[in-house]
């Protein structure tokens, strides 16, 4: 059955060679696929050089692709956070550094922090004029290692442990006092599983609510994606090779994706949008931010988010408000994943969002926000209970 495109056009679904062909470019199955931008990559530093993060990484062309314009993504200060291997971590926030409630942002596999582009704005907006003239929150967004504009490690490090003492160390360094509400999305939404398995101590202390949007807590690697099963089969195959050949050959795999680049940005939208009215330059956003993570970086991570079980780093949640949201057509993580963290999770506030796919944040941003923001009063009206955490 074929799609369609914002303007009416039928989107055709890519066929099976197609989709093979796509996923094997893109080295991954868990994947939101690489795109045509990749072959538009651009010169200029996001941060610059005061934020003293390593050369060669750049988001101007997804700064032309923001569907808000640059100055939604203004921040009050950019740094960087040293992880215990010493990578560099790009940091934006907003908001005042004494404010009494801390939100950070944790983005998905391939994304970057400009995933949350809709939410960043909007909830800027609303925590500096619910107070007064005092905001209530500040909003802190970081790109993991090998993703964005932070910078790369070892491929023994691409874990999901290791991801979570990255966002332990930004925990630490950005946040040293106070509430704090962590979000999560897709692969950021595990990471906070990780932190609750590597850190029980810290939920229900340090963090009063989590967000959990279009994630899974295992299983992973038994997902179809909504492709036909002698798709699924030939995908098994192929992937192995894939990834081989991204690791080794890094060069190759991204000439192969620019060769492929509309085949694979066809892949992508189709496991990123379920509804007909999506704004094409969203698509080009997604596909920019996928752009910017290197092939062998997302090769690197896949075995880590195929052998994912977090059924267990769930006990820690139980102790704080939770909310737990999907698309109701996620063909990359079924909402299916989502209602078993949720039964795991009694009394969280479950949200399924209609007509909307993997990148709810984008595709439904005023329903994800609202969700956040109902959470995010709960928290407030409780502060004066929780300063001094």
């Amino acid at each position: 059955m074929a799609g369609r495109t914002p303007g009416g056009r039928a989107r055709p679904r890519a066929g099976i060679v197609g989709a093979v062909v796509g996923l094997a470019a893109a080295g991954t199955a868990v994947g939101v696929a690489v795109s045509r931008a990749a072959a538009r990559r651009v010169g200029a530093e996001r941060l610059g050089s005061a934020a003293g993060l390593p050369p060669g990484r750049s988001d101007a062309e997804l700064r032309e692709e923001d569907p808000l314009g640059h100055a939604s993504r203004r921040a009050d200060r950019t740094t960087v956070v040293h992880a215990d291997d010493g990578v560099q971590l790009a940091v934006e926030e907003i908001g005042p550094l004494d404010a009494p409630l801390t939100v950070v942002f944790v983005h998905g596999y391939t994304l970057s922090m400009a995933s949350w582009t809709f939410q960043r704005r909007a909830l800027a907006t609303a925590l500096a004029t619910a107070n007064g003239s005092r905001p209530t929150a500040r909003l802190v967004f970081y790109d993991h290692r090998g993703h964005g504009a932070s910078g790369r490690g070892s491929a023994a490090n691409a874990t999901m442990e290791q991801l979570a003492r990255d966002l332990a160390t930004v925990l630490e360094t950005r946040v040293p006092r106070g509430p704090i509400v962590l979000a999560g999305h897709s692969m950021g939404g595990m990471t906070i599983m990780a932190l609750a398995a590597l850190r029980p101590e810290l939920f229900g202390s340090r963090v009063v609510a989590t967000a959990l949007l279009s994630t899974s807590s295992g299983n992973l690697a038994e997902l179809d994606f909504g492709m036909p099963e002698l798709l699924t089969r030939l995908r098994a195959a192929v992937l192995p090779i894939a990834a081989f050949t991204m690791r080794r050959r890094p060069g190759l795999a991204e000439r192969t994706r620019r060769l492929a680049a509309e085949l694979i940005s066809s892949v992508t939208w189709s496991l990123s949008f379920a509804s007909t009215d999506v704004d094409p330059a969203l698509g080009r956003y997604v596909d920019s931010m996928i752009a910017g993570t290197p092939v062998d970086v997302i090769a690197e991570f896949y075995p880590a988010l195929a052998g994912l079980d977090h059924t267990g780093a769930l006990e820690p949640l139980r102790r704080i408000p939770t909310l737990v949201l999907t698309g109701d057509a996620d063909r990359l993580i079924p909402p299916a994943h989502s209602e078993r963290i949720a039964e795991r999770l009694p009394g969280c506030e479950y949200v399924v969002v209609p007509d909307a796919g993997h990148m709810v944040l984008l595709e439904k941003p005023e329903e994800v926000t609202a969700a956040l923001s109902a959470l995010l009063r709960g928290v407030a009206a409780r502060l004066p209970a929780l300063v001094g955490r």
